[in-house]
């Protein structure tokens, strides 16, 4: 039974129960309030200003559709609540913004230029998830441009209370809130990234290309996404596929001056006039990089490349609809040499040097060591309309990671040696599944159910190293969101759990030397609840609370973890004598926003937040490094604690003139380790952002587009790190910095074709500095001045007949 969890404790049954009794009482009320509430605008052309009429503007929540007047305009009465309303045109990018309607809104569109031809409009209906009482922030349109040639853990920094877990110059891992890893859900294209994210070395396995927007929801998402979503959840979605007849597509190409970067990603997409049921689309990108500048010296073996490629083709009608996705992603990534040390002596002294014993000139090759990775990933959804009732979803998604590690030195064997094995080399093959069914609405009352499966089985080659054991991992798990909306107050509930069974198996050898296979199993239920509120005030401000409670299993890396990865040493919490078994963790999560927007200066958002996690997991230096016949290694070992962590995530934008706007945002986070009563290590350091935006007018002073923007990025030191730190770690946190940066930007005609070129320069003043969570802040500093050259070109093959 779905409300029946096995070992769920007595009151998530009652809770589950609850819900189904509201959602049973709002299908017994049956009605609605009054819907008198105005939203109402203008679309126009961006750089042009003038209006589109016959545009397309689509509410998707209730799917109301309307083309604009002969003057741009459009109008709607809709019950007060939020709103994600669509606008289309044909020869320009869609664009898509959540309205909250408490009385009468007017909001205007300016839509981009995104193809030669302009021609008649065209209706274009996406399905959403319902609004959230989580804070959320998006990258999309030009923000999301500017990050083009970035991998996504870069890219999603630009979103406060962002930051990202870094190893070298090219691997970047995205951190929310302090919290990341095995704690953060990343979905791709609407499904689980599966792989060998558990490592911190670990980069997500995604061309961020692919994706028309970036949402992180920030905070606990666990009764949607599962248990691994405590700190937040990353939605890479792509643009829906074109549902007007013709070809289309875009080129992307990035160019940068540090490391020689060079990256070219094109996607080509259809609609047929005789199936205007079917779409299709082809993407791919290329990317190489050289030796990365640091000031002063270039890092030997910095370089990486990688290849990506992908599908999609749908078959969409007003009741059903199908999908296939498919992508592969492919990437080679150079790992530093000067973390590599023949003894205690040669560790030391390469943490004290100011800059590496080995530098090089800039150039192209990947040398050992290195990371070589792919991950394919094959999506199969549909939707169908139950009658009157709702709709169904299904999804089924099936990945390959296949990941090998080549050491610095090749096997002193040299027959091995001469084959060229990678010293760990690992495959993990992951199947997942999700159903969910979503009523009509009912009264004031919409929502959902679901279930989800999981199975994942990881092995390592035969001859490498077993850094972490073989596993299977079953988890099954069922959800209920329900959510009711009258007037100024939204409401939402949902309550989940979550079955999860792990095998392990691996090699090992007693304390006489027998060797023997060391098997063990793992079963939990793991709760999730969660209840938030939406309260708005009026047109200009809104107020969301969010409290959630979750449990997380541990996962094998964090249990088992043993040896040599990456140029470093680490050790899981379960094999570390007199430990015992990891318990799981259990967080407890509250957050506040305050949105102040569609002002007609001033706008901005404030979130305040804190986590309480009981069993947090973390990873800690261990001192003295460990010595073995691959040299003296910077080591990790795994702990189990209480941790607090609280902080504040702030963004305002204030508009001084038609052209003229200021920027800003700031994020602060306070871990602290309760069991010990101390700073807890590796948390992100205080930072803020601050810009000023100029954008030209025309002789008739309306905007053109054309724009310079100025920035400064300020990081301070982190002194809120553990007592005695120097004796817990191999290097006191660096000094804070502070960095410039430059972009202009343009829309340019080569004939009737509008290109988007950008240049923006980071750390214009050459900064020589190091960043508290980068991995190998011991050994080298960060990247120099850099030179980004972007160019966006909207193209268009075909169009339809008129």
């Amino acid at each position: 039974m779905l409300f029946r969890v096995p070992g769920a404790p007595d009151r998530f049954r009652c809770a589950w129960l609850l819900l189904f009794l509201l959602s049973s009482a709002a299908a017994a009320l049956g009605q609605s309030g009054t819907c008198a509430s105005s939203l109402s605008g203008r679309i126009s052309d961006h750089e042009s200003r003038e209006s589109l009429a016959s545009a397309t503007v689509v509410v998707l929540e209730t799917q109301q559709a309307i083309q604009t007047e002969a003057d741009g305009h459009y109008h709607f009465e809709l019950c007060p609540g939020t709103y994600h309303v669509q606008v289309s045109f044909v020869g320009y990018a869609s664009e898509t913004a959540e309205v909250r309607l408490g009385s009468a809104v007017v909001r205007d569109f300016k839509l981009h230029p995104d193809a030669v031809l302009l021609q008649g409009a065209t209706v274009n209906g996406q399905h959403v998830e319902a609004p959230t009482t989580q804070a959320t922030a998006t990258l999309s349109g030009q923000a999301l441009q500017q990050t083009r040639g970035q991998t996504l853990g870069e890219a999603l920094q630009k979103v406060s209370g962002v930051t990202a877990i870094q190893t070298g110059p090219s691997i970047f891992k995205p951190m929310i809130h302090g919290l990341h890893s095995n704690r953060v859900t990343i979905l791709n294209n609407g499904v689980r990234q599966e792989g060998q994210q558990w490592g911190q070395e670990h980069g997500p396995e995604i061309d961020p290309f692919i994706a028309s927007q970036l949402t992180v929801v920030k905070g606990a998402a666990s009764v949607r996404y599962g248990s691994d979503a405590i700190g937040g959840v990353v939605l890479v979605q792509p643009k829906p596929l074109r549902d007007s007849v013709g070809t289309g597509g875009e080129l992307n190409l990035v160019g940068m001056s540090n490391n020689g970067l060079g990256a070219a990603s094109g996607t080509v997409e259809g609609n047929l006039a005789k199936l205007p049921a079917l779409s299709w689309r082809v993407q791919g990108t290329a990317k190489r990089a050289g030796t990365m500048r640091a000031p002063g010296y270039y890092l030997k073996n910095s370089g990486f490349e990688e290849y990506d490629y992908s599908g999609a083709v749908s078959w969409r009608k007003d009741t059903y609809g199908f999908e296939a996705f498919y992508s592969q992603f492919s990437t080679k990534l150079g790992i530093l040499p000067a973390a590599h040390a023949e003894s205690p002596s040669d560790l030391a002294a390469a943490i004290a040097r100011p800059r590496p014993l080995e530098t090089t000139s800039f150039n192209y090759d990947i040398n050992r060591a290195y990371q070589q990775v792919s991950h394919e990933l094959l999506k199969l959804s549909g939707f169908i309309k139950t009658g009157t009732v709702g709709r169904l979803t299904a999804t089924l998604g099936q990945q390959t990671d296949f990941r090998d590690e080549y050491d610095l030195y090749s096997a002193r064997n040299a027959e091995r040696a001469a084959r060229n094995r990678p010293a760990l080399s690992y495959s993990n093959r992951t199947t997942t599944g999700e159903l969910i069914w979503e009523h009509k609405p009912l009264g004031h009352f919409t929502g959902s159910v679901g279930l989800a499966g999981t199975y994942q089985f990881n092995r390592y080659a035969d001859g490498t190293r077993g850094f972490i054991p073989f596993y299977n991992n079953y988890v099954a798990g069922a959800f209920a969101i329900e959510r009711w909306q009258q007037g100024k107050w939204q409401l939402e509930g949902g309550l989940r759990a979550d079955y999860r069974h792990l095998q392990t198996r691996r090699g090992t050898r007693n304390e006489l030397g027998v060797y023997y296979v060391d098997r063990r199993e793992f079963t939990y239920v793991t709760p999730a609840a969660s209840l938030g509120a939406i309260y708005d005030q009026g047109a200009h401000l809104t107020l969301s609370l969010t409290s959630s409670l979750t449990e997380r299993a541990p996962a094998p890396n964090e249990r088992f973890s043993d040896g040599v990865h990456n140029a470093q040493y680490e050790l899981g919490y379960d094999l570390v004598p007199g430990n015992g078994a990891l318990r799981p963790e259990t967080a407890y999560h509250t957050a506040l926003t305050a949105n102040w927007h569609d002002n007609p200066r001033l706008n901005g958002e404030l979130t305040v937040y804190q986590t309480t996690i009981n069993g947090f997991i973390y990873q800690q230096p261990i001192l003295p490094p460990v010595i073995n016949i691959r040299g003296t290694l910077i080591s990790w070992q795994y702990y189990q604690t209480n941790a607090t962590l609280r902080g504040l995530d702030l963004g305002l934008t204030y508009r001084l003139a038609p052209q003229w706007q200021l920027a800003g945002k700031a994020s602060v986070v306070r871990g602290r380790d309760t069991k010990a009563d101390q700073w807890q290590v590796f948390m992100p350091a205080d930072r803020a952002e601050l810009s000023v935006r100029y954008e030209a007018p025309d002789g008739s002073g309306r905007l053109t587009g054309r724009y310079v923007n100025l920035g400064g990025y300020a990081v301070a030191r982190q002194t809120r790190v553990p007592d005695n730190y120097a004796a817990k770690d191999y290097a006191l946190p660096p000094a804070g910095y502070a960095l410039l940066g430059l972009e202009t930007g343009a829309t340019v005609h080569w004939g009737r074709l509008p290109l988007e070129v950008s240049v923006a320069g980071s750390n214009l003043l050459n900064q020589r500095y190091r960043d508290y969570l980068n991995r190998y802040r011991y050994f080298a500093d960060e990247m120099g001045r850099n030179v980004t050259l972007r160019v966006r070109a909207p193209l268009e093959f075909g169009r339809s007949r008129q």
